[in-house]
């Protein structure tokens, strides 16, 4: 741990990243899901669609989803961290030790970024695939507690493989826990239902993922949901032509979710859990 922190200088001169670092999994905890209380409230103040009515269920059963993908992550990073295999994979030195850190951060930022959106293609366009991420689309709102509602096998299959090359880069703990964080709090405001203004919106997502960007992508229409793909940004989508638009005052109006399953019940923990292996009995579209 303290090798990792010299990247950054003198490990005396940085007891501040230190302590950090011993206690990011009370970072990440308190972040995930205070952020989704901080944006949750701003959403009832600034709402780019409009709700009169508090969906608490549909909150409740994305917050205990979200729950179990946290602690299912935090399993998956111990399993691996404890590994002898991958213990005996891994690099000497870091490929990025050598960088400036703000260069290493954007670095891996970006490789990671590739790696997510490749995926979540992947999941897209793989009925198999599909099959668990639908339980992502077919939230039939889109507000800060949507960002964690997905299913654990799609969590589970991305954080290994995203993490597997981070550990085989060897990146310093350091590097991966300001990525982490700076992934999340763009999720969560990605997912969130703000009213950015059409101008604000129009010259940011140029550079990040803005709400209206990834709304988009949760709309019934499957030109759109298969599309818009970036995660913090919008970049590959603009290299490899799958960016889509509509008028910025169809975005309060349009329908969100799938064209299927989206009864209250659908939407229950449970529901949500079991529908990749009970698709055919459901007989769902592929």
């Amino acid at each position: 741990m303290t090798d990792q922190v010299n990247i950054l200088g003198p490990s005396s001169e940085h007891v501040a990243l230190t302590l950090l670092l011993n206690h990011q999994d009370l970072i990440m905890l308190v972040a995930t899901f205070g952020g989704m209380l901080v944006l949750l409230m701003w959403e009832r103040v600034w709402p780019r669609r409009h709700s009169p009515d508090l969906p608490i269920s549909r909150w409740w059963n994305n917050w205990l989803l979200g729950y179990l993908n946290f602690a299912i992550i935090l399993w998956l990073l111990r399993l691996v961290e404890q590994s002898s295999w991958f213990a005996a994979l891994r690099p000497e030195q870091s490929l990025l030790e050598h960088m400036h850190p703000a260069l290493a951060l954007l670095l891996l930022l970006f490789i990671v970024e590739g790696i997510t959106y490749a995926l979540h293609r992947l999941f897209h366009v793989s009925p198999l695939l599909w099959r668990f991420h639908a339980v992502h689309h077919l939230d039939t709102e889109v507000d800060v507690t949507t960002s964690h509602r997905h299913h654990i096998v799609e969590v589970l299959a991305t954080t290994l493989i995203v993490m597997s090359i981070i550990f085989l880069l060897n990146v310093p703990a350091v590097i991966v826990m300001f990525v982490a964080l700076l992934r999340l709090m763009i999720a969560l405001m990605s997912h969130s239902n703000l009213d950015l203004p059409e101008s604000v919106d129009r010259r940011l997502r140029w550079f990040i993922v803005t709400p209206d960007f990834h709304r988009l992508h949760h709309s019934s229409d499957p030109r759109h949901t298969n599309s818009n793909y970036g995660a913090v940004f919008p970049w590959f989508d603009y290299l490899f032509n799958t960016v889509s638009t509509v008028p910025y005052k169809e975005q309060r109006h349009m329908q969100l979710g799938l064209e299927y399953l989206r009864g209250r019940r659908d939407s229950r923990l449970d529901q949500l859990l079991l529908l990749p292996f009970v698709w055919k009995r459901r007989a769902l579209p592929i």
